[in-house]
């Protein structure tokens, strides 16, 4: 059973979540923290166990994800992402030397679309700050923290046969996006942006506002050609966490997918640099991830090539972004000032990388 909402958890959910592993261990009582709501709903969880769930050390400050309404599971549980999260922290996230936060337990209903996951509070257990692009200004050794952290997990599982063989439920980013399309109209409620948002968009993108769905499938098709690893695919500013050391971590998981390294790495850091930034340290970036990527296990194209890629693939973040103010006219899932923010570096990145161009003619 998924619990509708944190209302429904009891103890003895609880104990079924996380002490199945120890034996004779109980949760004795819970308390419910703060929290948010977003294209899910969390909160903070502190548990109390029985001697045996305290003497094996099972966490105690947890934070849980769920989908209780019906825009979060058309958002999330109707486009399978809840149940790629319960992937993620269940059976990908411990082959992994990331900063991610751990994961405790992940269930799906596939017939409801209702999930509920529960991870390590990271505020709690590693003084975690979160933010988004109206709060975190990414510096240049912040933007080179994001980097060892793509090529960590790029590098990790680069062409890892378990991508397609064991996480089977992991599909291609082209897959995923064209899935996406057809259950909530996304990539044609996007085009829809440009109106909405008009501010933000320069005008040499709004006169090639034609060519730009078909240029994005056209990027997603590149890009599932692979080399495949496991890609984010939603590194946004507000899925980044700042660590006391100043470095930057990914979380929510929720929109894993596979294919080429570039989808993320070009929109991480478009959407998380200024563009003067971007435009001074992009290729410094690139070099570094290119080295560290080799450093992880990845095999690095040339840098020509990877820049190509980058350029490429600078369309899905724009088009995200597109899409939420559009459905931010429903319902505020993100705060107005951080989409907008974000669809005017997304798109100044696709003027000034000539991505459309790169896109023409590309098989």
């Amino acid at each position: 059973m998924v619990p509708a909402t944190v209302a429904e958890l009891t103890p003895e959910w609880l104990t079924g979540a996380l002490c199945a592993d120890v034996p004779g261990a109980e949760v004795t009582s819970f308390d419910l923290g703060g929290g948010s709501d977003g294209t899910a709903s969390r909160r903070a969880i502190t548990v109390a166990y029985n001697e045996a769930g305290q003497a094996a050390g099972l966490p105690t400050a947890l934070y849980s994800k769920m989908t209780p309404t019906l825009l979060n599971r058309l958002l999330v549980g109707v486009t399978g992402a809840a149940g790629m999260e319960a992937l993620f922290y269940g059976r990908i996230r411990p082959h992994l030397d990331i900063g991610a936060p751990a994961g405790y337990h992940g269930a799906w209903d596939p017939r409801t679309c209702r999930s509920f996951v529960l991870t390590e509070d990271i505020t709690a257990t590693r003084g975690a700050v979160f933010g988004d692009a109206t709060t975190i200004h990414v510096d240049r050794a912040g933007a080179e923290s994001m980097v060892r952290e793509l090529a960590r997990y790029h590098g990790g599982l680069w062409e890892d046969p378990r991508l397609d063989h064991e996480w089977t439920d992991l599909v291609d980013t082209h897959t995923w996006q064209r899935t996406f399309n057809t259950r909530t109209r996304f990539d044609s409620g996007a085009m829809l942006g440009f109106r909405i948002a008009p501010d933000e968009i320069p005008r040499a993108l709004h006169d090639r506002k034609a060519e730009v769905r078909k240029a994005f499938d056209r990027s997603l098709a590149i890009n599932a050609r692979g080399p495949k690893t496991l890609v984010h695919h939603d590194v946004h500013p507000g899925n980044w966490f700042r660590l006391p050391d100043g470095s930057l971590n990914l979380y929510d998981w929720q929109g894993i997918a596979k294919g080429n390294w570039a989808i993320d790495f070009s929109y991480a850091i478009t959407a998380a640099l200024e563009p003067e930034d971007r435009r001074a340290w992009e290729h410094d970036l690139l070099e570094q991830y290119l080295q560290l990527l080799g450093d992880a296990g990845g095999k690095p194209p040339s840098f020509e090539d990877a820049w190509l890629a980058y350029r490429q693939q600078t369309l899905h973040g724009l088009i995200l972004w597109l899409y939420t103010v559009l459905v931010g006219r429903v319902q505020e899932i993100q705060s107005d000032a951080h989409v907008r923010i974000l669809i005017r570096r997304t798109a100044q990145a696709v003027v000034d990388l000539e991505t459309l161009d790169a896109l023409d003619g590309a098989g």
